[in-house]
């Protein structure tokens, strides 16, 4: 019985160590998107026409944003590459209000992209 016993914790064992594994996958994974600049010269070629089209699409897609502070975050956190701590500071905020902030745009910016796909 104790050899049942012994493989069922083993079996457990290895369970929690691939789950465990699996979140700091996705937490590293979640830290390089949130301190990689959206500008980053592997996105884009270098060259100067394709830079300012780039610019000018992020710049109408936040115009889609109605919240002044919300547009601000976005820009910061996503496309500066800014850690939300940070602008969190810069705003007299807290981290997690800046985080709800940034989903609320990344939410509207989705919608809009997946309605105007469809057209």
């Amino acid at each position: 019985m104790s050899t049942c016993e012994d493989e069922l914790v083993e079996t457990c064992r290895k369970l929690l160590k691939r789950s465990a594994w699996r979140i700091q996958y996705k937490t590293r994974i979640q830290l390089i998107r949130e301190s990689k600049p959206l500008y980053d010269n592997q996105l884009y070629d270098n060259s100067f026409e394709s830079l300012v089209i780039s610019e000018l699409f992020v710049d109408e897609l936040l115009e889609m944003i109605p919240w002044e502070k919300c547009r601000y975050i976005i820009k910061k956190t996503v496309i500066d590459g800014m850690p939300e701590h940070e602008v969190a500071i810069e705003l007299h905020m807290t981290q997690q209000g800046v985080s709800k902030w940034k989903r609320k745009g990344l939410e509207i910016l989705k919608e809009y992209l997946i309605n105007s796909s469809r057209l």
